[in-house]
């Protein structure tokens, strides 16, 4: 015994009372229950497979966690409190031994020879404040969503096992069981909840690398991108033969008309639609990271229950309202009634694109897209055909079967969809398989939940189209209040900014749109894994990939507006068609990045705070849009949006630098560049443009080839510079590089 009177040292044999000896096995020694031969002896039993028999050693069995105060009584040998080290900190330092093939393995506890009752109580006192080393990080979210500082669950007493490498992760004092800190990932829940929603947050490995996401937004942002770009592209080029159809007495007219009824068919699609599309797949998103598909497939039959409804309902507003809608106009209402069809189906397609955008099958979207364009445009044309040129009806004919088109490809991309739904029933079984089991949610709540979300998304999603039906109804009355022109002139100017320039900057608007429909779901993923930098990360990626692609392409847009404007219109209002295209052309970066930054809101779960944004946009537009118009006419519309935008986008951008702590450094140094070596592709392009229109006939082919040859050469410059910078590479990943290397100079 007179070794146990010394304190305790670093790497030295303290024999069997100091490492051999278990916490049961001290305390049935300390009351006497046992003797130390009876120890040994039941471990001589316990290497031939008997287990102990001790009554005491049973019971500390049964309640490892608890400890009765009597099982901790001192030893009360003065000679031993004369001994007893000067700290605690010296007298729990462990052992550095490893545990021989004849002991079990041992927790490191406060030694009962060397403690006194004060001692005793201070470290039960002590140990209830450390925290258990797998205490897990719960990512909570306020009211809006956005995501608050981490909190701890409460802790558990850590137990050692002295002079290994394991850790107890499970049962508290006097528990034997072990874990092997290699695999600790393996063994601890990755689940947490969130305190506001309830749901289920499971943890992901750091393995999720800021360079997977990048190269995933930007394989999504390509095929949404294309689709867009695609079904955007067609939708203008049909324009060639169609005004060819309708003559160039009718056109200006039939256009007008069209954009009227499209106007109000936008705003009514996004009610029928009531941003569900976006929500669902936010919310597919969410669950699919969870791995809870029984949750995923509720959310989905419930959104095509609620699009089918609320689509059925608007399309009868939208019928049978039309008289009012109009402004007393009887042709617009045949086209708002022939667009009634098309409010009816298209909720049901924006939900099976929202489905499968939630598990991130962007090119199966985007094929839907094209397809349903594709039915469009055939149908439009097919039917231009028949009642201009065949002469089976007038140009307003014409114009309310062009627009009743829209029906035929919505069945289109539902047909697409089905079959793609259809086809990928291998992976929804994989899905199925693989799913946690946990309860479906309420009904109600689900659909109170999706209706609280969807408020937000359908009013801050039409902000581009409130704003354009602010156009309609404001713009005829200020210029007949305010000015001295002809109705046909108004007819014209709002036939230029409304429709014809807007058909063609929605070509590099869809651009954005491809980008934030794939932002969305990978920003509602990363928010569902509660990592702050990785959020932080795909907000910045984002916002340089749309600089990236937005910049250059409105600026190219403008440097070709002329052979642009005279491929698809005439020269009947050349001057003026041309400026208004040019200046729209800019003002499509307004509307790309706002769709991008909404999206981004979107997929923060933030969305009350888009309805601020959305509210000071009204406010701006309202505000400027008289006097801008009196001073600009045909432009002030446009400059009053472009303005009303800015305001909205720059309080967007502060308030997410706020809440991410976003470095915008990198940032910035990326859009000089991308701007720099647009404004001189812009400057280069913009002469040969220029140079080209003299020496060319007005023809449709020849204006098609003045644009392939000024927008090939703007291409090779800007696509040189970035190849040769680091802003290519850090947006379009390694391949970008690979290309970069393979270059002669």
């Amino acid at each position: 015994m007179a070794d146990d009177k010394q304190s305790p040292r670093n790497g030295e044999d303290q024999g069997p009372f100091r490492e051999n000896l278990t916490y049961d096995e001290l305390t049935a020694l300390m009351n006497k229950e046992l003797t130390l031969d009876e120890i040994l002896a039941a471990r001589k039993q316990n290497q031939t497979g008997n287990q102990m028999t001790s009554k005491s050693v049973v019971a500390e069995q049964l309640e490892p966690h608890q400890v009765s105060p009597a099982s901790v009584a001192p030893v009360t040998d003065p000679g031993l409190k004369e001994n007893q080290p000067n700290s605690r900190q010296e007298q729990a330092q462990p052992v550095n031994n490893q545990p021989r093939e004849h002991t079990l393995e041992i927790h490191e506890v406060a030694d009962p020879f060397l403690a006194g009752k004060a001692d005793q109580a201070e470290a039960q006192t002590s140990q209830k404040q450390v925290s258990n080393f797998s205490a897990k990080l719960t990512p909570s979210f306020d009211k809006e969503g956005q995501m608050a500082e981490p909190k701890m669950t409460a802790p558990q007493p850590p137990t050692y096992v002295a002079g290994s490498d394991f850790l107890d992760q499970t049962a508290g004092l006097g528990a034997t069981s072990v874990i092997n800190l290699s695999q600790l990932h393996k063994e601890t829940s990755g689940e947490t909840v969130d305190p506001v929603t309830g749901d289920e947050v499971v943890a992901q490995p750091d393995e999720l690398t800021n360079n997977a996401d990048s190269t995933k937004m930007l394989r999504g942002s390509m095929w949404m991108t294309l689709g867009s770009l695609a079904s955007r592209l067609l939708g203008a080029l049909y324009i060639i033969p169609w005004v060819a159809m309708i003559g160039n007495v009718y056109y200006n007219q039939a256009n007008s008309l069209y954009a009227q009824g499209y106007q109000i068919y936008s705003v009514a699609l996004m009610i029928a639609t009531a941003g569900l599309p976006n929500v669902l797949a936010r919310l597919v998103a969410e669950y699919s990271a969870k791995h809870e598909f029984n949750r995923v497939q509720q959310v989905f039959y419930q959104s095509l229950k609620l699009g089918g409804v609320m689509g059925l309902l608007a399309a009868a507003v939208l019928y049978l309202f039309a008289g009012p809608l109009s402004q007393g106009d009887p042709n617009v209402v045949l086209v708002i009634r022939s667009l009634s069809a098309a409010v009816l189906v298209i909720p049901v397609l924006g939900m099976l694109r929202g489905y499968l955008q939630g598990y991130e099958f962007m090119g199966t979207s985007a094929l839907s897209q094209f397809i349903e364009q594709i039915v469009r445009v055939a149908y439009m044309l097919g039917m231009t055909y028949w009642i201009m040129v065949a002469g089976h009806g007038t140009w307003v004919d014409a114009t309310v079967q062009s627009t009743f088109a829209a029906f035929w490809g919505a069945l289109a991309g539902i047909a697409v969809l089905v079959v793609a739904l259809i086809k990928k029933r291998t992976f929804f079984k994989k899905e199925q398989a693989t799913a946690r089991a946990v309860p479906l949610i309420n009904t109600n709540n689900l659909l109170l939940k999706m209706a609280r979300q969807s408020v937000p998304v359908i009013l801050a999603g039409s902000a581009i189209s409130l704003l354009q039906v602010m156009d309609q109804y404001t713009f005829f009355n200020i210029m007949r209040t305010f000015t001295h022109f002809t109705a046909n002139a108004v007819t014209d100017m709002y036939s230029q900014f409304a429709f014809n320039s807007n058909k063609l900057t929605m070509l590099v608007v869809s651009l954005a749109v491809g980008m934030a429909e794939t932002a969305l779901p990978m920003l509602a993923r990363a928010r569902s894994l509660g990592n702050r930098q990785i959020i932080s990360d795909q907000i910045t990626y984002a916002l340089k990939l749309l600089s990236a692609v937005m910049i250059p392409a409105a600026l190219g847009m403008a440097a070709i507006a002329k052979p642009l404007y005279l491929l698809f219109y005439n020269t009947n209002d050349l001057h003026n068609g041309v400026l208004v295209l040019q200046f729209a052309s800019f003002t499509s970066v307004a509307l790309g990045a706002y769709m991008v930054v909404l999206a981004l809101y979107q997929g923060l779960g933030q969305l009350a705070y888009t309805l601020r944004v959305l509210v000071i946009i009204l406010g701006a537009k309202l505000i400027l849009q008289v006097p801008l118009t009196i001073i600009f006419v045909g432009m002030g519309p446009l400059l009053a949006t472009t303005i009303a935008f800015a305001i909205g986008l720059y309080l967007a951008i502060k308030h997410l630098t706020s809440q991410y702590d976003i470095n915008w450094l990198p940032f910035n140094y990326a859009l000089m560049t991308i701007l720099l070596w647009s404004l001189v592709m812009y400057a280069v392009v913009t002469p040969i443009t220029g140079t080209l229109s003299i020496f060319m006939p007005q023809t449709k082919w020849a204006q098609l080839l003045i644009i392939l040859i000024a927008g090939g050469i703007g291409v090779v410059i800007y696509g040189l510079a970035i190849l040769k910078t680091q802003v290519g590479t850090d947006i379009f990943g390694d391949r970008f590089k690979k290309l970069v290397d393979k270059l002669p100079f």
